[in-house]
């Protein structure tokens, strides 16, 4: 069992020293199936409605709501059989983390960039008749409503039913946003219900608007309204300005600041919010408690995405607007994953203009730019990374093409500590709709 992570010779050149595409013998993953679950389920206080539904046998592919850090561990303790998902690339960078979640049966996939390889494998398994997994969400929703649902998922399982059919079960869970919140630092002592649904063909034929329907039906869950007696833990407001990026009374972005950990204090205009661990908040002073949801639901305003005042001086091209500046941030490039030592590239400001995004460098005072036309994709890793996925060009500005025919990408990540990574993905996505890219 200790074999299972000595490191292994890649079959690719991306891969150093171990192919995460090459399906693991599972010993590991059977041993913490028989010992774990048990102590597992009564810390996480987990509990399974229509377990009975779940096949003993044979492939079949789950879907589910993704709110917790730990979702795909809860699933596969209840069921304990060995579930192969999908998983954050982020989650592969750390050499120890990697052979665990190998080993474990996660593979990785990147948000913004699927490749036919991540699919084939996908394929592959279902092929030899191990279940796998999937958040059509495409990631942790921030405030504990389901996202909607990706229309890569539905194309997915028209793949997997080329061959053979493959039953698809819904999996909602119950509670895992109230146990730990996206935003939150640490997670709480909160039950998790975990409702497995009765298994659905589809169809070869059957349209990809359709599976997409049934699948955001399915998994559709609003955790903000789930009733839980007891929850334990301690700073319920800690982590929480990464989803209350803005004063909900007087609009100020960036200004609300946390209090020991129970109290939210506007910086500008002195008002204060209470808030518990059952993510309810409420004015100071006052006895009506709302949702924190209902609150970040307040933070956005189209009228409110202005253009900036401020003088940019010469980083700006000719008629150039700038709607977002950022604070101090940390640039880095990953030019090929999984390269394990990212490249700093330098600290600095970053500009979000009509016309893509703009990185002063501190130490030289030089800029980056990125065009709209050459980022093909964006995410938040880590809840404090903004990341993007952007075009390689030549040096008379035609597409880097690899020897396989691909178009070669480079990933930016701009690591911000001390502002809000999902103000910037509705900022960027509203400003890059805005200008129709």
């Amino acid at each position: 069992m200790l074999n299972l992570f000595k490191p292994r010779k890649a079959h690719s050149s991306e891969v150093p020293m171990l192919d995460l595409y090459k399906i693991p013998k599972l010993y590991f993953y059977r041993w913490l199936l028989w010992w774990f679950p048990p102590i597992y389920v009564r810390i996480s206080k987990l509990s399974a409605v229509g377990l009975k539904n779940v096949p003993r046998e044979g492939p079949y592919l789950l879907v589910g709501n993704h709110s917790h850090k730990l979702d795909p561990l809860f699933i596969a303790a209840l069921i304990r059989r060995p579930i192969f998902q999908m998983a954050s690339d982020e989650y592969f960078r750390i050499p120890l983390m990697r052979r665990f979640m190998w080993a474990m049966g996660a593979f990785p996939i990147h948000k913004d960039n699927v490749r036919p390889r991540e699919i084939k494998h996908a394929i592959k398994l279902v092929e030899q008749g191990y279940p796998l997994a999937i958040y059509p969400e495409g990631g942790r929703n921030w405030d504990g409503k389901t996202l909607p649902v990706l229309e890569s998922t539905a194309k997915m399982v028209n793949l997997l039913n080329k061959r053979r059919t493959v039953p698809v079960m819904a999996v909602v869970s119950n509670g895992n946003y109230l146990a730990w919140p996206r935003w939150a630092n640490k997670r709480r002592k909160s039950p998790i219900t975990i409702h497995y649904g009765k298994p659905v063909t589809f169809d070869r034929k059957t349209p990809e608007k359709e599976i997409i329907d049934w699948m955001q039906k399915a998994i559709d869950h609003n955790d903000n309204y789930t009733k839980i007696e007891n929850i334990c833990g301690k700073r319920p407001v800690e982590g929480l300005t990464r989803l209350l990026w803005r004063c909900p009374d007087c609009r100020i972005l960036e200004g609300l600041v946390e209090n020991k950990g129970k109290t939210l204090i506007c910086s500008a205009c002195g008002k204060e919010w209470e808030v518990n661990l059952h993510c309810y908040m409420k004015v100071v002073g006052t006895v009506s408690w709302k949702p924190i949801k209902e609150y970040a639901d307040l933070m956005f305003r189209e009228d409110e995405i202005v253009p900036l005042e401020h003088d940019f001086g010469d980083y700006l091209e000719d008629g150039e607007q700038v709607f977002l500046q950022s604070g101090e941030v940390m640039l880095y490039h990953e030019p090929k994953y999984p390269k394990l030592k990212l490249k700093k590239i330098d600290n600095g400001k970053l500009l979000l203009t009509d016309r893509g995004l703009v990185f002063i460098k501190k130490s030289d005072t030089r800029s980056i730019r990125y065009p709209f036309e050459n980022i093909r994709g964006r995410s938040t890793e880590k809840n404090f990374i903004f990341q993007i996925l952007f075009l390689i060009l030549t040096e008379n500005g035609s597409p880097n093409v690899l020897e396989d025919g691909r178009v070669k990408l480079d990933i930016g990540r701009f690591k911000m500590l001390n502002e809000s990574c999902l103000k910037w993905e509705l900022f960027y996505d509203f400003v890059r709709k805005k200008v129709r890219v």
